[in-house]
């Protein structure tokens, strides 16, 4: 199922006290055959596809969404390393779009029906960076958590440009 944003978002809402379910949330992403609008394709379809087949989102509309539960979502492209460390240093974990397993990717460019260029990314996916070290980094994937040394996480993080949703801070 491709509902990696869903579940990051909802488990990113709870630790800022918010509660939502997790089909809930994704059946209220707007749909597109743009991910920077919307959720491209079928939450039940195959993995590692990208659009206009089913992929998922990126992070505006998963933050847009976040705000309307009264979130300070902020979606962030190009977050940089001590961007990230601030964050989960002040207790604000952030959500990051990576390739599944924190594994190797490469991003294409992929034209909308509105002739919109936008990156993509086989096997695009989304994890909680909820602590780091000087080696690496604490990441919540759904019901597991695991460590990713930086050099591997960085390479992951940088095929869709570092992009992030972060608490905004006024």
């Amino acid at each position: 199922m491709l509902d990696c944003e869903s579940r990051s978002a909802v488990d990113w809402a709870a630790y800022f006290g918010v509660s939502i379910g997790e089909l809930e949330f994704l059946n209220q992403l707007p749909r597109s055959d743009d991910p920077n609008l919307g959720f491209v394709g079928e939450p039940n379809g195959v993995s590692g596809l990208i659009p206009p087949d089913s992929y998922g989102v990126h992070a505006g509309p998963v933050a847009r969404l976040l705000r309307t539960y009264g979130l300070p979502a902020e979606e962030k492209y190009g977050l940089s390393n001590d961007e990230l460390k601030s964050e989960v240093a002040s207790g604000r974990p952030v959500i990051a779009w990576v390739i599944v397993g924190t594994g190797l990717g490469y991003s294409l460019e992929y034209t909308t029906e509105a002739g919109e260029i936008v990156d993509v990314a086989p096997y695009e996916h989304t994890v909680i960076v909820i602590g780091y070290d000087s080696s690496g980094v604490t990441i919540l994937d759904g019901g597991m958590v695991y460590w990713r040394i930086w050099a591997l996480f960085d390479t992951s993080f940088a095929v869709l440009d570092n992009m992030a949703i972060i608490a905004r801070q006024d």
